[in-house]
């Protein structure tokens, strides 16, 4: 009877020491599996964002017909038989977005406001391949130079940026950079957590 009270007690703390082992290890390994959870700052959502620097959202794909045309002039006056001019096609690619670099956040416990400067166009580049020349003058008195064609691109890009400004662009341009930076903030935070609003400069 004795023997079988000692066995019967053995067992209990061997099953005791058996218990504890497994909570401890599985407090051990549940500790490292879930670490603690970053915290969220208004420092840390900025510096996420200046990160990207330049947010491009929107393109604006032409093709453009223009002729150029000049003459020398003489106080004033038109030099007779001086005209020159061409007449080119060509295509183009125009960016817009913001400049994130100076991007500023706010961040409550409930709400983010994210602060960023004026939509603007980023970049306009004429596919040089895809231009062609037409009736393109030979005046000996008023040669067409390299100075032309770069006057004239350049004046091209103005009408076309104009044009596209015209048209909302830039207002359809912010659309765009409010989501995009909107989608980027709840990839961070929890999207019921947190209501996001974004400002942009005029």
């Amino acid at each position: 009877m004795k023997m079988k009270n000692k066995f019967n007690l053995r067992s209990i703390i061997v099953i005791i020491v058996l218990v504890i082992v497994v909570f401890m290890g599985g407090m051990y390994f549940g500790g490292r599996s879930t670490p603690a959870k970053e915290e969220i700052t208004s420092t840390a959502l900025t510096q996420k964002i200046r990160d990207i620097n330049e947010l491009a959202v929107s393109e604006y794909d032409y093709t453009k017909v223009g002729k150029f045309s000049n003459s020398l002039k003489f106080n004033g006056w038109t030099v007779p038989l001086t005209q020159k001019s061409f007449l080119i096609t060509y295509e183009g690619k125009m960016k817009a977005g913001v400049d994130l670099s100076d991007v500023q956040v706010e961040k409550t416990d409930n709400k983010i406001v994210v602060k960023t400067s004026a939509v603007k166009i980023l970049s306009n580049e004429i596919d040089e391949n895809s231009i062609k020349v037409y009736d393109e003058t030979k005046n000996i008195f008023n040669q067409i130079s390299i100075t032309d064609y770069k006057t004239f691109a350049k004046e091209q890009k103005k009408k076309v940026e104009k044009e596209a400004i015209k048209n909302q662009f830039l207002e359809k341009t912010e659309t765009k950079v409010k989501k995009a930076i909107k989608d980027l903030i709840y990839m961070t935070v929890d999207q019921e957590q947190y209501e996001v609003e974004v400002e942009v400069s005029e």
